[in-house]
């Protein structure tokens, strides 16, 4: 097991989102209480970050999200000192079995408020490492021989969630579209691959220096609120900088 920290967006998720196809998704309603607090019903520019052990039996890898959503905001101090063999050790000192982990963080949020619809999870389990407390928000299953979903930039995934989420008139869209005129909503970003990235220049940087042919990227005010929901299934996408896009199955973008 490598002792660096392994930090993909992949399960970027989980962020009360995304989900591999065959996973199971458990995640809290935003304004649901938890042991150390409550989240915020305004989430915008919310920082907050992701740990990820592995458990394997069968074959079949279980990821433990543990999220900091509702605990605090992810300590930029204390999270750079987190490495995996650190959340392995303190994850089999709780609960035992771990092989591995994936560090997801920091992320902001960029939606102004979400909802679960279902799979609310009752869960109180949590993990402290290095001073930092998370909550576990999901688990996701992977299948003998499938592989997680997000590890490639600019490519549609097809996840499992019931979400609502709520971005409000008079805001700021960023939004990515594909080479077939689908259009995605920036559902949050990442400073992980972009550390000077902040809510404020996303209009300016977003992933305008390395996107593929057939890709556009844009930001926008909006007019009305717009709302996305997830009923059991919807697709996502990364950029260059892992920031995570959601589908907008309302929006179409006009070939030029």
């Amino acid at each position: 097991m490598r002792n660096a920290k392994r930090s993909y967006f992949t399960r970027s998720l989980v962020s009360l989102g995304a989900l591999a196809a065959g996973g199971v998704l458990c995640i809290a309603p935003a304004n649901a209480a938890t042991p150390s607090g409550s989240v915020p019903s305004e989430v915008r520019d919310y920082p907050y970050c992701e740990i990820i052990p592995d458990t394997v039996a069968n074959g079949v890898t279980t990821e433990h999200v543990f999220n900091t959503l509702g605990f605090n905001t992810c300590p930029s101090d204390a999270w750079s000192t987190i490495t995996e063999q650190n959340i392995v050790d303190a994850y089999n000192a709780a609960y035992g079995g771990a092989t591995s982990a994936t560090i997801n963080g920091r992320r902001h949020w960029v939606m102004d408020s979400i909802q679960s619809n279902g799979g609310t999870t009752s869960s109180t389990d949590t993990l402290t490492v290095n001073g930092v407390e998370f909550g576990l928000k999901a688990l996701l299953v992977i299948p003998a021989g499938q592989s997680a979903i997000g590890t490639d930039t600019y490519t549609v995934s097809t996840v499992q969630r019931n979400t609502t989420y709520v971005f409000k008139a008079g805001r700021k869209v960023y939004e990515l579209s594909d080479p077939q005129g689908n259009v995605y909503v920036m559902q949050s970003y990442s400073t992980q691959f972009g550390p000077k990235i902040t809510l404020k220049n996303l209009s300016k940087i977003g992933p305008l220096d390395n996107l593929p042919k057939g890709w556009h990227y844009r930001a926008r005010t909006l007019k009305k609120d717009l709302t996305l929901t997830a009923a059991g299934t919807t697709q996502i996408v990364n950029d260059s900088f892992r920031n995570t896009f959601q589908i907008n199955p309302a929006a179409h973008r006009k070939s030029n």
